[in-house]
């Protein structure tokens, strides 16, 4: 009778499995856009990324879009994921990328904190 009250449950692949079990995991915040349009730009090129202007989160943190990072701690392997945030709740995210070291670090670069890669 109270079926709709379940609540249903997400299954993650195994990719997002593994990428949510590494040992790091860092966080940045972008101008808001829809989950729909950052993946449309990062699927057709994955440095589109560099192109989304990043902001404050205690100036903006109505409406966001919340780019998170899990990594090795020799960034060996790095996943990111985009998340629409609307008053600190989550409203949809993208699937998960994997990247390479030295996109991480312009990623970061763009927020002011450079990372050392051990080119």
């Amino acid at each position: 009778m109270f079926e709709f009250l379940k609540k249903t449950k997400l299954v993650k692949s195994d990719e997002e499995k593994h990428a949510e079990s590494l040992p790091r995991t860092k966080k940045v915040q972008f101008e808001p856009m829809s989950v729909s349009d950052a993946e449309q730009q990062v699927d057709s090129d994955l440095r589109a990324v560099l192109g989304f202007m990043p902001v404050n989160y205690y100036a903006t943190k109505d409406k966001y879009l919340l780019c998170t990072f899990w990594y090795e701690e020799d960034y060996s392997e790095v996943f990111m994921r985009f998340e629409l945030r609307v008053d600190d709740l989550p409203r949809g995210h993208s699937k998960m990328y994997r990247i390479d070291k030295f996109l991480m670090r312009d990623i970061l670069r763009k927020f002011g904190q450079n990372i050392n890669i051990g080119e």
